[in-house]
C-alpha cells in the first residue's frame, strides 16, 4: 500500500511539473478566416523552423504546447511579409495581430511579454527617431552631403546611448523577464558593457532566467577569457578564398590604410552601410585606401549577388561557414557589421567606426597625403 502511495505521488509530481510548463496563446486578429499563421523558431544558423500551423477562425486563433524554458518565437502570416516576435513561456499569452501593422501587434499575460510591451511603449518615440535619422543619413550620404551626414551620425549616436541607458535600467528592474537576459547578452557580445557590472546584473536575474540557454551564454561571455584585439596591436594575419576560389592573403592586400569589414549578405545593417563604404572607397582609394571584406555568409550565390548588387569592387573573402568562419573566430567576432582600420604594416588604428565617423577617421589619416 505504501509503495502504491509513493507511485501515485510520483505521478502527481510529474503531472504538476508538466502542467507548470504548459503555455497557451489565445489570439484575436483582423485577418480573414482560413488564413494560416505559422509559429516559428530560428535554428542555430538563424534559419526558420515551423513548429506549428493554425487557421484563423472567426477572428481568433490559438496555439498550445509546453515550454521548458522561455524562448523567442515568431509568428508568420500566410501571404504577408515580415514577422512578429514574442516570448513563449509557461502561462496564458494573449495576442493581438494586426494584418496591416505587424509592428503594433501585442503579446501580454506573462512576465516577459508584459515587460517587453512596456519597453516597446516607452521607447517607441526613441526607436522611431533612430529609424528616421538612419533614413535621412542614407539620403545625405547618397547626395554626398558630408556636413549633414556628420550631424545625423552624431544625433544617431546620442539616441543609441539613450536606448542603451533604458535597456540597462530595464535589466536592473525586470529580473524575471527573459528580455533582460537578451539585452544583457547583446551588450556583452558587442563588448559594450563592463564584465564586472554585467556580473552584478546577471546575479540579480531570477534563477529561471539564468538557467536558460541565453543565461548560459551570458555566463560563458562573462567567464570565458578571450584575448581582446586592442588598438595599437598588429592585426592577426589571415587568408581565405575569394568568390572565384583564389586564396587571398591579408599581407598582400594592405594599402597605406586598410579597412577590414566583417559583414554578410543577410545582415541588413551591413547592407545599409555598404553605400557608405563604396563612397569612401571611391574618395580615398587613389590616396592608398583599400578594403578587405570578410563575409559570414554560408550561401555562395547570395554572397556573390550582394557583392554585385552593392557594387563592392574591393577584395572579398568568405569561407562560407557563417559564425564558424575561422577569420571571424580569429578576431572574436560576435556581431556584425564590425570594422578594423589598419595602417600599411597591419597595425590597428581604430575599430568599429561607421558612417561619417569612419569617413572622418580615414580623412584624418589620408587627408594630407
Amino acid at each position: 500500500m505504501k509503495k502504491l502511495v509513493q507511485i501515485a505521488l510520483s505521478f502527481l509530481l510529474l503531472s504538476c511539473s508538466t502542467e507548470s510548463e504548459k503555455f497557451k496563446i489565445i489570439g484575436t486578429t483582423d485577418l480573414d478566416d482560413g488564413k494560416k499563421i505559422f509559429r516559428v523558431v530560428a535554428d542555430q544558423n538563424n534559419q526558420p523552423i515551423v513548429l506549428d500551423t493554425i487557421l484563423v477562425s472567426k477572428g481568433k486563433f490559438e496555439f498550445q504546447g509546453t515550454a521548458i524554458e522561455p524562448d523567442i518565437n515568431f509568428l508568420y502570416i500566410e501571404g504577408i511579409q515580415g514577422n512578429i516576435g514574442f516570448i513563449v513561456e509557461p502561462g496564458t499569452i494573449k495576442a493581438k495581430l494586426l494584418k496591416d501593422d505587424l509592428g503594433s501587434s501585442e503579446f501580454k499575460g506573462t512576465a516577459s511579454n508584459d515587460s517587453y510591451l512596456l519597453y516597446k511603449n516607452e521607447t517607441k518615440s526613441l526607436i522611431n527617431s533612430l529609424n528616421e535619422i538612419a533614413t535621412e543619413y542614407e539620403r545625405a550620404m547618397a547626395l554626398g552631403d558630408d556636413l549633414l551626414g556628420n550631424d545625423l551620425a552624431e544625433q544617431h549616436n546620442d539616441l543609441r546611448k539613450k536606448v542603451k541607458e533604458y535597456e540597462i535600467k530595464f535589466i536592473q528592474t525586470h529580473k524575471n523577464s527573459f528580455f533582460s537576459a537578451l539585452f544583457l547578452e547583446k551588450y556583452l557580445s558587442a563588448k559594450d558593457l563592463d564584465v564586472e557590472l554585467a556580473k552584478v546584473y546577471y546575479n540579480n536575474l531570477d534563477d529561471k532566467i539564468k538557467n536558460t540557454q541565453t543565461g548560459n551564454n551570458i555566463y560563458n561571455l562573462m567567464n570565458v577569457s578571450k584575448k581582446k584585439i586592442e588598438v595599437g596591436e598588429v592585426a592577426p594575419r589571415f587568408e581565405g578564398p575569394d568568390p572565384n576560389g583564389n586564396i587571398l592573403k591579408m599581407n598582400d592586400l594592405l594599402g597605406k590604410v586598410t579597412i577590414l569589414d566583417f559583414w554578410a549578405s543577410w545582415c541588413r545593417p551591413c547592407r545599409v552601410e555598404n553605400p557608405n563604404f563604396v563612397r569612401i572607397y571611391n574618395k580615398f582609394n587613389e590616396k592608398g585606401l583599400n578594403i578587405i571584406g570578410i563575409s559570414l555568409d554560408r550561401d555562395k550565390n547570395n554572397w556573390i549577388k550582394a557583392i554585385s548588387d552593392d557594387g563592392l569592387v574591393w577584395s572579398q573573402i568568405s569561407n562560407l561557414k557563417f559564425w564558424n568562419d575561422p577569420i571571424a573566430k580569429l578576431y572574436n567576432i560576435s556581431f556584425i557589421p564590425q570594422t578594423y582600420i589598419l595602417d600599411e604594416e597591419g597595425r590597428i588604428l581604430s575599430t568599429n567606426l561607421r558612417g561619417a565617423f569612419l569617413e572622418r577617421k580615414i580623412e584624418e589619416i589620408l587627408g594630407d597625403q
